[in-house]
């Protein structure tokens, strides 16, 4: 097993400049965090790529004003280079062609939600970026896709997921938290994954562990074992039991274990102290 975050992380790169990506890294090492990531400190998920893929507009929302072309890198880059150079592990974050359509209004150029065009055209844009982490020494690329458990187009889905995963040479995880089990089925089959990652502490996905699916496939789980929407910080027992629950049903090697989601609205204090006590139950449940 090894121990990651999701991605976001409680400080803004508004208020501390690049001190908030070393922090943020500081923080997960300090914690013992295997695989991290630089914070996600400088805009949120939607805005990051909003600002960075021609034809995407953000003005406080995200809009879509036109046809779809390159995903611009250059500030993932900086901020995934200042990461790498604190830190020997290191993922990028993508988040995934449904979610920023979904998030985005459309004005012109696609016939609206249901133009398969308009995920495709985002997919596309999204593995400049991704291909550019990758180049930069990635170890993971996370693809981010909430929306796939609010009711999403799941064939649409699939084709813009795959195209984004397909391309991309190093590992990759898809991170959906909300109930998932009635989509898990679905996305077990999807090529191009290596790890689907749900929560587990927070929202229950009991369903998921128990499922054939997860027992005959080959892909790795992401087991979210810490709560991101409460404060209270869980015990090792109980986290440690959740672990012990998830190694029952599948080998140790096919296992991540991390937070249910990003840690971006609990107070850092709080962050980090559910990552140590994470790192802890995981390195007590490898050890027993």
């Amino acid at each position: 097993m090894f121990t990651t975050v999701i991605g976001s992380y409680p400080l803004k790169y508004a208020e501390l400049g690049v001190d908030a990506i070393r922090q943020a890294v500081g923080d997960q090492l300090a914690a013992g965090v295997d695989l991290v990531t630089d914070g996600q400190t400088r805009y949120d998920m939607i805005e990051y790529f909003a600002r960075a893929i021609d034809g995407y507009v953000y003005d406080g929302k995200s809009t879509i004003t036109g046809k779809i072309g390159r995903g611009r890198p250059d500030e993932f880059v900086a901020d995934f280079r200042l990461a790498k150079s604190l830190a020997p592990r290191v993922k990028g974050l993508i988040t995934g062609p449904v979610t920023l359509v979904f998030s985005s209004r459309i004005k012109t150029a696609y016939a609206g939600y249901r133009d398969e065009n308009v995920y495709l055209d985002t997919a596309r844009a999204l593995l400049d970026i991704a291909r550019a982490l990758e180049a930069e020494g990635a170890e993971w690329i996370q693809i981010d896709e909430p929306y796939l458990s609010v009711g999403a187009p799941m064939a649409i889905a699939r084709k813009a997921v795959e195209l984004l995963a397909s391309g991309l040479k190093v590992p990759v995880a898809m991170h959906v938290c909300g109930k998932v089990g009635a989509i898990f089925p679905q996305i077990v089959q999807w090529e191009g994954l290596t790890l689907l990652s749900h929560a587990f502490m927070g929202d229950k996905n009991d369903d998921v562990l128990a499922s054939s699916e997860l027992k005959d496939t080959k892909k790795m789980l992401g087991l979210g074992c810490i709560d991101t929407k409460s404060p209270a910080v869980e015990s090792v027992q109980d986290v440690a039991a959740l672990i012990k629950r998830a190694r029952a049903l599948i080998p140790a090697e096919r296992l991540a274990i991390h937070p249910d989601c990003g840690l971006r609205v609990l107070p850092r204090e709080a962050a980090k102290a559910k990552l140590t006590v994470m790192v802890s139950a995981a390195r007590l449940i490898s050890a027993a």
